[in-house]
Order: C-alpha cells, then structure tokens, then sequence
C-alpha cells in the first residue's frame, strides 16, 4: 500500500480534494487537472499515482450523486475519501427505502485508506428483476476487507477487495451508472 507518511504528505497537500465539490472544501478541478497531478505522483510511484487517480475519480463519482449522500460524504468530514470499483460483482434485493447488497469487489485501489466506496451493482426491481447497472456508495465501516493484493507491480497500489455482506444501502445512494 501507499506508505502512510506518503499518503498523509499528499492529502496535506490537497492532492484528494481536486475532484471533490467545492462546496466540501474540494477544488473540484477538471480531468485535465487530475491527469497532470497523477502524472507527476507517477514519476516517484506508478503505485501511488495510481491510488491518486482512482480516489480522484472516485470522488468526481460521488459528485453525481443527490446532495443528502453526497452529505452522508463530507458533510461531517471533508477530508474524507473514497475508493471504488464500478463492475457489478454483487447481488441486490430491492427493499422499502433501498437495496440489500452482497458482493465483493476485487481489485479495490486506495482501499487502504478509503472512508467511503462507489461499487457497482444490479439494480433490481421488487421481482428481483435487473433493471440497471448502479453504482452504490457505501461507507467502509459497513464493508469487511480481504487482503488480496500481492504482486511484485503497482505494489503500492494496495487494490483489495471489500466485501458486502447484507449491507442496506438507502436509494439516495444508489445512481444509474454514468454512460
């Protein structure tokens, strides 16, 4: 993973802010942006730059959400980050007020140091039905961590898996997935 005294040097210097709505202290900065800073993280740490990128995505990611999640986000805490995978490796029961959701999601870059997560899912209907591919955001309290990610490249990458296991998730936090 990202070594700590690293990644705290790259969030006081606001490098996980440049996606993130202005209106939670973020710069909200565009893709332009976000690629030269990663690119110049990438000339110290391919790994890094990496994590770097995805946070920063996947905060532009909750950026798309209703206000109130993007609240449950940052309102309390506008330092916070989040990591993601957008592929729906999960299951989805539809219930009154949302979704129950089971799934793991490899490969989960910044998972180390993420306070939030956008995972993909199926979106269902009350038959079971899927009717869409959704994106969930889902705190990290409420997903368990596997260590998965040991290889010799993009070590510092620290891309593991989180874990759902009957995670209710409002429907202000779930959107169709961007097209």
């Amino acid at each position: 993973r990202v070594a700590e005294e690293s990644f705290q040097a790259l969030a006081e210097a606001g490098i996980f802010k440049i996606a993130q709505p202005r209106r939670y202290g973020g710069y909200e900065m565009p893709v332009r942006t976000q690629i030269e800073v990663s690119a110049a993280v990438a000339e110290a740490d391919g790994g890094t730059a990496w994590v770097v990128t995805l946070c920063n995505q996947c905060a532009w990611m909750t950026g798309l959400f209703p206000e109130q999640a993007q609240d449950d986000v940052w309102k309390d805490n506008p330092d916070a980050r989040i990591s993601g995978v957008v592929t729906p490796s999960s299951e989805s029961v539809k219930v009154d007020g949302g979704f129950v959701v089971n799934g793991r999601w490899y490969y989960n870059s910044g998972s180390w140091h993420s306070d939030w997560a956008v995972l993909g899912m199926p979106v269902v209907d009350e038959a079971g039905e899927v009717t869409d591919h959704g994106i969930a955001l889902i705190p990290r309290t409420d997903l368990a961590f596997e260590e998965t990610w040991f290889v010799a490249g993009m070590k510092s990458s620290g891309s593991n898996c989180l874990i759902a296991k009957d995670v209710f998730v409002p429907e202000h936090r779930v959107i169709s997935a961007p097209k």
